[in-house]
């Protein structure tokens, strides 16, 4: 016969051992790889800001700088909505969509960007850049 205190013990024991096993599976994975994710996504929309292209709208241009400025093994999808200011209220002018598909089932991350279109000098238009970002 099996008494209390034997019994409560083996519960105790099989408690510990769960828990001891779901932290070590918890623990295997990179804990800076959402970092590491995002802080790619942000400098890759700073790049293409920086250099116009976002602003552009250029697909061909935008594709090119994307594959070049992330690094393999990392997927991105970005959506740019374009905005004009008039009588104190923003319009939406057009919205633009760059990048692979995303995916379903993987982890994504996200990086935006907030930035003025300039032409001859002048504030064109408002833009809202939107990216999500993967490990493939």
């Amino acid at each position: 016969m099996f008494s209390i205190d034997a019994t409560l013990s083996a519960f105790l024991l099989v408690m510990v051992l769960a828990t001891t096993v779901l932290l070590s599976v918890q623990a295997t994975g990179d804990p800076y790889e959402k970092l590491q994710v995002v802080r790619t996504g942000k400098d890759a929309l700073v790049m293409l800001d920086r250099q116009n292209i976002l602003s552009s709208g250029n697909a061909t241009m935008v594709e090119t700088a994307l594959n070049a400025t992330l690094p393999k093994g990392i997927g991105a999808h970005i959506s740019v909505s374009t905005y004009y200011y008039v009588n104190g209220t923003f319009n939406l002018l057009n919205m633009n969509e760059y990048g692979e598909g995303v995916p379903e089932g993987k982890n994504t991350y996200g990086a935006s960007r907030n930035f003025v279109g300039m032409k001859n000098g002048q504030v064109a238009e408002y833009l809202s850049a939107r990216m999500w970002i993967w490990q493939k």
